[in-house]
């Protein structure tokens, strides 16, 4: 993994901004580093290799080199963009963006979170092929493990699948008698942090 301070890691881009003239300065939420911020020179360019890897909602395994001052993306593969994977009219694209809009506001420095990394990562990857009804579940979930594993829900007894890291269908159905309990969670949790 760590190689002359050069990192490959599953990732998932989480932000982005313009740096500069052509360059990315991104948000990115790692396997093995947690949250870094990483320039992409050039990467607004048409000729770029990176240019379609970095967008917001992307996923993959990213090839991280640590500089003198900061951290740099020189690589990406195996990605894929949740927004483009979806159907438009579907509510992944937005039940998505909510959950990464939530994780730009929760989280903050470098620090490894597995639990984390794993909800965010398995809600993105497995979105894509749920139902529409499925999806919203999926979404409260995933927000639950995400401020769960942050520390801003205590532990959850008797809600099951709290801390199993998939999104399946048998999951979701176990989940549907607990969705107003999970709303009020989440609220709950937003309301103590200062971001609803």
């Amino acid at each position: 993994m760590l190689k002359n301070h050069e990192v490959t890691t599953r990732a998932v881009v989480i932000g982005r901004m313009s740096s500069g003239e052509g360059s990315v300065r991104a948000l990115i939420y790692t396997e093995h580093l947690g949250l870094v911020r990483a320039l992409a020179t050039s990467a607004r360019e048409e000729r770029s290799k990176l240019r379609a890897h970095l967008q917001v909602g992307t996923l993959g395994v990213f090839t991280l080199v640590k500089g003198a001052y900061d951290w740099r993306v020189i690589g990406a593969d195996k990605t894929r963009n949740v927004y483009f994977s979806s159907l438009r009219e579907s509510a992944v694209p937005k039940a998505c963006a909510r959950v990464l809009g939530a994780l730009r506001q929760l989280i903050h420095g470098e620090e490894i979170n597995e639990k984390l990394f794993l909800a965010l990562w398995n809600f993105l990857n497995d979105s894509v092929a749920l139902s529409e009804k499925e999806v919203v579940l999926a979404e409260r979930l995933a927000m639950v493990r995400i401020l769960t594993s942050l520390g801003y829900v205590p532990t959850q007894k008797g809600i099951p699948h709290i801390f199993d890291s998939s999104y399946g269908k048998d999951v979701l159905d176990d989940l549907i008698p607990f969705d107003r309990k999970l709303v009020r969670i989440i609220n709950e949790a937003l309301l103590a942090s200062d971001l609803s």
